[in-house]
């Protein structure tokens, strides 16, 4: 009895796991682009970020320095946090929030349910690959609209792809070499800092100075705290209770939040691309995450018949 109640309430736990880690991915978009506006360029927001949360964390990472030091830590600290932020935050650079909030979270259950699929040997139900394809509708619909309108966000854009295939590389290996999230977490803080310090100090143009203390505090505290590892060990723990295709289904909410947002914060432009967009993806979050009954006996007979 216990046991059941037990088990009935993991994925309760998962989805409000994940439902943090969106507030705060939300959150992320509309700083890191209020730091691009704000005179800090791609190596000051880097070094920000994961400065800001070594200092802080440092003890910890002292602690568990003996899992840190391990060559899959290290694949995932340059992955999830060093490919990934410069890509990232090329992009802020680049393209208007509204397109990172579409591009980022509503690639990454694509990139993930293939990735998964091959590399972990996830299997998807119907349901979550009819939303998926859904939400890609969404895409491909804003994506057509930019074209079409010959706007030149071209190079943000392409940035956003990369660090979704980054991204998605990272959660899989995260759940298929089951390392805890705060020592993940931990992990990719020592390694992108350890990496990146270097390089910035000898070799990258610094603009900390151009930017007003306001700014700077607000993206150590956001970067630094909040997106490097508060939501890391959210989407963490999320990923482990729920898996990773569900866990990228549920990403799919952030361009949702995050373009509502940006828009009346950014003065950028609301258009029917844009509407069509968002409410594809949230159909496809919608259809990828609720279960249904059917489908899901359907799915399971039809796995008993294939090989793992």
């Amino acid at each position: 009895m216990n046991r059941s109640n037990v088990e009935s309430s993991l994925p309760i736990a998962g989805v409000a796991y994940a439902l943090a880690a969106v507030a705060i991915w939300t959150g992320f978009i509309l700083v890191s682009k209020a730091g691009a506006l704000g005179a800090l360029a791609l190596p000051d927001m880097m070094m920000v970020r994961f400065g800001t949360a070594f200092v802080l964390f440092f003890p910890f990472i002292w602690q568990h320095r003996k899992t840190i030091l391990q060559w899959r830590m290290f694949a995932l600290g340059s992955i999830g946090g060093l490919a990934y932020a410069l890509f990232v935050f090329n992009g802020f650079q680049h393209a208007p929030a509204t397109h990172a909030a579409l591009l980022l979270p509503g690639l990454m259950p694509i990139m993930i349910a293939v990735l998964a699929y091959f590399l972990a040997n996830e299997r998807h139900t119907r349901a979550s690959w009819i939303g998926i394809l859904i939400s890609s509708l969404g895409i491909l619909a804003l994506l057509a609209e930019t074209m079409l309108s010959g706007a030149s966000y071209w190079l943000g854009d392409i940035s956003f792809v990369i660090a979704c295939v980054f991204w998605g590389i990272f959660t899989v290996l995260l759940r298929r070499w089951k390392f805890a999230p705060w020592q993940a977490t931990l992990g990719i803080i020592a390694v992108t800092t350890l990496l990146f310090t270097p390089a910035y100090i000898l070799f990258l143009p610094h603009h900390l100075t151009d930017a007003s203390w306001e700014m700077i505090g607000l993206q150590a505290f956001y970067q630094g705290v909040m997106a490097t590892t508060v939501q890391m060990v959210f989407y963490g723990r999320a990923v482990h209770i729920l898996g990773a295709t569900k866990m990228g289904g549920l990403m799919a909410l952030v361009p949702v939040f995050a373009s509502v947002l940006a828009v009346p914060i950014f003065g950028e432009q609301w258009t029917l691309g844009l509407t069509i967009a968002l409410v594809l993806i949230l159909t496809g979050t919608i259809i990828g995450n609720i279960r249904f009954a059917k489908w899901r006996l359907r799915d399971k007979t039809s796995l008993l018949n294939k090989p793992f």
